[in-house]
Formats: C-alpha cells, structure tokens, sequence
C-alpha cells in the first residue's frame, strides 16, 4: 500500500480492504487511547465499553490519564520522541494545532470527505471547524464545553433575588454578589474563574467583541479595548465579593454551599449536581456578552489520530466515528456536563433529546452552540508557554500586584518575542 505523502493515510479504499481482511481473520487490533483528565475516567472508560460490544474485533486500551490539556499535549510529543505515542488522543481543543504543526496529528479530510455515512453523523462544518488549521481538519471535537454561571439558588432567595430571572449583565450579576456577601464572613458572593488554560481570558476577551490576533495571524489583537475591559472587568470582581480563592477552592467552595455564583465551564454540571444534592439546588445561567452577535470560544477536546499504521488507521476511525456518533454522545453528556457536537443526538427524542427536556439545567449550554467559535489555539510551538504566560500577569491583576492597562502591555510583549516571524 502507498502512503499519501500530504495526509499520511493510506486510501479510503485500501483502508477498507485492510478492515475487511483483519476482521474476516479474527485478528484482533488494539487502539491505545489518551485522554485528559482523571475526572473523566468513567466518561471514556464507558464509551470504550460500548464501542467493544459493538466492534469485538478492536479493543481499545486507555492509558492512565494526564492531569490537564497542557499536560497531555507535551506528554504526547515526548512520546512521539521515543516512538511510544498512543494511536488516538482527545486533546484540548486548543493543543491541536500544536501536535497538527509538528507533523504528529494525522489530517482527516480524506477520511470523512470520502466515508459515504460521514453526511449522516449529525456534526455540523462550523463545528468540524474547532480543530481545522490551514484548509486541513486534525480532529473532531467530541465534547465541548460553554461558559456558564452556575447560581446557589437557596442563597439568591435568601437575599431576595428571582431565580426566576437570573443577571444579564455584570452589573447584575455584581449587584447580587454583594448582598450575598453580606450574608456572614463564611458566604462569598461570587467567583469569576481566569486560569483555565487561558480559555477564560479568551471568553471575557470575545464577550467584548474581542479577537487574540488578526485573521491572518500577523498581528496580536487582544492588546486592544475589550482586552482592556477583561483585565479591568476582573480587577473589579474581587472588590464585588470574589474572595482570594485558587480555581479550585472556589469550585470546592461552591459544591459546598458558601459561594453564590460562579462562572466557569458547562461541563462541571454534573459534578456540582452531585456534590450539591440534598443540600442546596443549583441553577445554570448564560454569561454575560456585550452583544448578541458575540462568538464564545468553546473549550472542551477533540480527538486526534496519531497512528500511521493501515489497520489502526481503520479502527481508529471506526471508534472517532462512534465517538461523536449518537451512542458516543449521549454516554457523554449523561456522565458529564459537556455539550454534545451532534446535532442528530439532540434531536432524537428518544435520546438527548428527551434527556434535555427533564434536564433544563444541562439545555442552556445547548442554547450557545450555534454562536460559538473555536479556542484559539496560538500558530508556531510556543502555545503552552503563550498560555501561562497570560495567565500569569492575569493573575496578577486579579492579586492586585498589577493595574490592568500595564498587565497588559507587558503581556503583549512577552507573547509577541514567541511568535513565530
């Protein structure tokens, strides 16, 4: 069989055949399969489960996971050094083109351009798009993620707001913060999340009609106004009832019922409904824009084929397709909070559908599909290091070691030295 020189896959044809043949002899393919992170065990251990009911003749072996998305990234290239990378990857949404412009992530477009069913598995192009980079797709996104704020209800009424009609803009959202607050010295008001892989500067950043670089990557954008607004917009927060809190003590703070609103990403749903049972009831609210043709970046992952080898290549696709199939993501969303990619699982009644309509915490998520964008994910080999670093001098806004327009600037520079030119 010849290889492609530009995909890196062998023909649909000759996949084809090769499938064929290794399941006519029983002979068995094993799929190693990476992901991120722990909390997430039962999501994908459960979606290979089924897939192996399914398709006896590939069995997928998943391997222990790594902490975060930046963490799985550069676990995967050190892999690649010694020739011990995994044949499939669900990577963060915004390390794809990382492993896309090293030569490590197979391009997919002949796969489904050529897959006579791919019309029928319900994901739609503007969402192909996530994980799309100069012409060619690297990955389909499997689950995705939409910023939320999630409200402590039983503490909204206490200080007699409306669960009913949740804040709309940050003011809103401020106003009530303080009156929880003012409840006792154990209660907070609020919580905005800004480390998450610089997703949340990218959301704040979008929300005020901001974009990270100009379309042709030429130049840094995010140094403008509504990158301004983001670092003033969370410098304010802490004067408005956010306490001095790392993410995840404010995540711990809101499952146990002394923070009364938190922002950050859909997916955590199904963890606070659980942690909030019996205790408090928990409601999920749209984030704030500053206008109603805002594009949210989405966070989440989509999963990328490592593997060269024919007879992997076909398995590989076999569990990508099942993956974001119906069955694929209807196991995801009931084990999670993520957002489903496909359009066709939303709208079987029999399935998420019908999960949607007793569920109407886990629907607002789904309201934001059709305006969201993809996580910009920076061009050249620096992308982990340009995350931290914004993260870094957000940080220190949000401390109040640094004054926003300063942070800023300071930020601009040091992104713009690891560039590529």
């Amino acid at each position: 069989m010849k290889w492609s020189k530009n995909s890196g896959l062998v023909s649909i044809a000759a996949l084809a055949l090769s499938f064929s043949a290794m399941s006519a002899a029983a002979e068995p393919v094993t799929i190693r399969v990476s992901y991120s992170p722990a909390s997430l065990k039962t999501l994908y251990e459960t979606v290979a489960e089924r897939f192996m009911d399914m398709y006896p003749e590939i069995e997928i072996e998943l391997e222990a996971p790594a902490t975060s998305y930046d963490e799985l990234v550069q676990q995967t290239i050190m892999q690649s050094i010694v020739g011990q990378m995994p044949d499939i990857s669900h990577q963060g949404l915004n390390q794809i083109r990382t492993l896309a412009d090293r030569g490590l992530a197979v391009p997919l477009n002949d796969l489904f351009n050529n897959d006579p069913k791919w019309d029928e598995i319900g994901v739609p192009e503007g969402t192909m798009s996530y994980a799309a980079f100069g012409g060619e797709t690297y990955g389909l996104p499997f689950a995705i993620s939409v910023p939320v704020l999630y409200y402590n209800v039983d503490l909204i009424r206490e200080v007699g707001g409306d669960p009913e009609n949740l804040p709309t803009t940050w003011d809103d959202v401020f106003n009530l913060s303080r009156k929880i607050d003012a409840i006792s010295p154990t209660v907070s008001g609020h919580y905005l999340e800004y480390t998450n892989n610089s997703w949340s500067f990218q959301t704040f950043l979008a929300s005020f009609g901001g974009r990270m670089m100009s379309p042709d990557e030429s130049q840094i954008e995010f140094n403008g106004n509504a990158g301004l607004r983001t670092l003033e917009l969370l410098q304010n927060s802490v004067g408005h009832g956010q306490p001095a809190l790392e993410r995840d003590q404010a995540r711990q703070a809101f499952g146990a019922g002394t923070l009364g609103i938190l922002y950050t990403a859909s997916s955590s749903l199904a963890g606070f409904e659980r942690t909030a049972s019996g205790k408090f009831e928990v409601k999920v609210g749209q984030f704030p824009v500053s206008s109603a043709a805002v594009s949210l970046p989405a966070a989440g992952n989509g999963i990328v084929m490592l593997t060269r080898e024919p007879r992997k290549q076909e398995a590989a696709w076999q569990y990508m397709r099942f993956a974001i199939g119906e069955i694929g993501q209807q196991i995801m969303v009931e084990t999670t909070g993520y957002t489903p990619v496909n359009v066709r699982a939303l709208a079987n009644p029999d399935g998420l559908g019908g999960f949607y309509n007793e569920n109407p915490n886990y629907a607002v998520a789904t309201e934001s599909i059709e305006s969201m964008t993809g996580w910009y994910s920076f061009p050249g080999e620096n992308n982990s290091r340009i995350i931290r670093i914004i993260e870094n001098y957000t940080h220190d806004v949000v401390s109040g070691t640094r004054e926003p327009a300063s942070a800023l600037a300071d930020m601009t520079e040091e992104v713009a030295k690891l560039l590529p030119e």
